[in-house]
């Protein structure tokens, strides 16, 4: 399931579930399997307790598809990264059990490599791309963030870099 179809999809869901005139009934007419793939039904899973997380999100504000790297250590040691592609207008986020200490697009042990790369085709591995200059700032936990707060990783055009495009965290905060 695509994103797009996805954001229409809840939208409906929210309007049915505020009890829109008309759709007090459509509740019980949408298929279950549906509900479970938009992480709604009997089967959604979720965060164990009262289990604290971090919202990363990743939003292509260009005309043309975006890959970004996200990366983020786990305690004290351990890096993980996620790699997604966002089509233009998209925004895709994840929730990341914590702690999570250290987070920056592109790679928190090396901060000059490039975290986003624009396609200049439809979005496939065989596009010709332009690589985005390096984001270099590592956020981290109880210093620009904590647990709870979402972080949403950007990239928009620009007139001010060789590329043509920069990237941007905005953080959120949980209180």
């Amino acid at each position: 399931m695509n994103v797009r179809l996805m954001k229409r999809a809840g939208w409906l869901l929210v309007g049915l579930a505020t009890g829109l005139p008309g759709c007090s009934l459509a509740g019980s007419l949408l298929d279950p399997g549906l509900l479970d793939s938009l992480g709604l039904g009997s089967r959604a899973s979720s965060l164990p307790g009262d289990a604290p997380a971090v919202i990363i999100a990743f939003e292509n504000r260009t005309n043309r598809p975006a890959t970004a790297t996200i990366s983020y250590r786990v305690g004290t040691d351990r890096v993980l990264s996620t790699t997604v592609t966002a089509l233009p207008g998209d925004k895709l986020a994840e929730s990341f059990v914590c702690p999570v200490s250290e987070v920056t697009l592109g790679d928190v042990s090396n901060l000059n490599e490039t975290g986003v790369t624009i396609r200049l085709g439809n979005g496939t591995a065989a596009d010709p791309v332009i690589e985005v200059e390096p984001f270099g700032v590592l956020l981290r936990e109880n210093q620009n963030y904590s647990c709870g707060d979402s972080i949403v990783f950007t990239v928009s055009p620009s007139g001010e870099t060789r590329s043509g495009f920069r990237a941007f965290a905005f953080i959120q905060r949980a209180d």
